[in-house]
């Protein structure tokens, strides 16, 4: 308001030297003048009624006033421990059908086959401004339920620190269900490379790095994987063993055997390096490699592209694992998945996805699959009564195992920002009669069906 006043006071001044050069008489100036101290006098008068007015607070004032409640609001975030943390999570309701056991299944738990789960995810930032933070994942219903409790420590702007629970990185899928092109799983089931031939979790520490701009990144970790898997011993604290068979040249001698030795934990490297040679398109390459109790090596190399309405991931999997076969030998793996995905629609997406495990030697076994777990396609090769086709002469075990091709197809419909209707057919082609049907017959083919909600938050 003081600035408008002397902006005034000076206007108005500055008339008067013009006002003296125009005038022809001294009559003319002398009438001029008492004009312009008219209405100087004027103005004058309203400016002192502007000054008599409450005049607003000033601009700097009503800054300085929003600071100091923001201030005030971070110092009580701070205080109760919220600031940067981040909540989010996932809820999945699906019903589930397969020709198999031909239950309608509604069911709350999650497993390797059609299903429904939930996972709340809690990230927080540490408060002192250095880049440590943690994230929490809870599953419940789920295996593990807390699927991810690590933590990531700078050590400067390319490299860190992350130790914990952490869960496995190899393939192109991950276990959320609110999919996109490159985080979570776009159909209701996961392909068998994933369900059969890979680890689950790591407990333990390492590094990740970023390289080249961002356009590499490598990450890696020692720790235990799979605990749970560790533990091998019965009832008695002895050695989980199979009784497949007798000796046929002698039936008083037990041919059975030990998957392996102790449930000491198994302790394993993994590490994964991604290659981004561009915004949509990625090139990973990962491995496992664990000793100690469980012997076994993995490789994976997985990819993707995303090209308008087009979305491509491939994944082609090696590995084995010695004591893991059905006769008592190494189990080796070799697999391939491919997924294809068409939005017709912003809204509406199509997919398809093939898998292949070639599983046949030492009589079947995988990762997950541990010397022939009969029901998923894979173990040893059976015939249409269930029986197992080919046995060694000598030890009586199989010596062949069953080779396991999926086929899905379905469609995920965006109904809204967080919301996804999914539905899914699922085609399971085993070479051996190696799914066991609820009447008691055996079958090379398992259909299965699903439709789900998944809500995002």
């Amino acid at each position: 308001m003081r600035f408008q006043k002397k902006l005034c006071v000076l206007a108005i001044a500055s008339l008067f030297p013009l006002a003296s050069a125009l005038a022809q008489t001294p009559s003319d100036t002398r009438k001029e003048i008492d004009e312009l101290k008219a209405q100087l006098k004027m103005l004058q008068e309203k400016l002192e009624a502007l000054s008599n007015a409450t005049e607003p607070a000033p601009l700097v004032q009503q800054v300085n006033r929003l600071e100091q409640r923001i201030e005030l609001q971070q110092t009580a975030s701070e205080a109760s421990g919220f600031s940067g943390l981040k909540v989010n999570g996932v809820i999945e309701a699906a019903y589930k059908y397969n020709d198999s056991d031909k239950k309608h299944d509604f069911s709350a738990s999650a497993g390797n086959g059609v299903g429904e789960f939930a996972m709340l995810q809690i990230t927080k930032e540490s408060q002192d401004g250095q880049g440590v933070d943690w994230t929490l994942r809870l599953m419940p219903g789920g295996d593990p339920q807390v699927h991810e409790a690590s933590l990531s420590i700078p050590l400067n702007k390319d490299n860190r620190i992350i130790a914990g629970l952490i869960p496995d990185f190899q393939g192109y899928e991950m276990v959320f269900a609110n999919a996109n092109a490159t985080l979570g799983n776009q159909f209701i089931t996961h392909n068998a490379l994933y369900d059969l031939a890979g680890a689950t979790v790591y407990t333990g520490m390492g590094m990740s790095h970023t390289l080249n701009g961002g356009k590499v990144a490598l990450k890696w970790l020692v720790g235990n994987v799979d605990k749970g898997a560790d533990t091998s011993l019965d009832a008695n604290g002895n050695p989980v063993v199979y009784t497949v068979a007798m000796d046929p040249n002698d039936l008083t001698k037990d041919l059975s055997f030990s998957t392996w030795s102790s449930s000491a934990s198994t302790v394993a490297l993994a590490y994964r390096l991604d290659y981004y040679p561009d915004e949509t398109t990625y090139i990973g390459v990962s491995g496992l490699h664990g000793s100690n109790n469980r012997n076994f090596n993995i490789m994976a190399v997985d990819g993707g592209v995303t090209r308008g309405d087009w979305q491509y991931n491939g994944q082609l999997t090696l590995g084995e694992m010695q004591r893991a076969a059905a006769n008592g030998g190494t189990a080796q793996w070799a697999g391939v998945s491919a997924f294809v995905s068409y939005k017709i629609v912003p809204r509406l997406q199509l997919m398809a996805r093939a898998d292949y495990i070639q599983n046949s030697n030492n009589g079947g076994g995988t990762y997950y699959d541990n010397g022939g777990t009969f029901g998923n396609g894979l173990g040893p090769e059976r015939d249409s009564t269930g029986t197992v086709i080919a046995l060694d002469a000598d030890t009586g075990y199989a010596t062949t195992g069953a080779n396991l091709t999926r086929l899905s197809l379905g469609t995920n419909y965006q109904i809204n920002a967080n919301t996804q209707w999914k539905t899914e057919y699922r085609l399971d082609q085993s070479t051996g009669y190696n799914f066991l049907l609820d009447d008691g017959t055996y079958s090379k083919t398992k259909n299965s069906l699903g439709t789900s909600l998944v809500l995002s938050f």
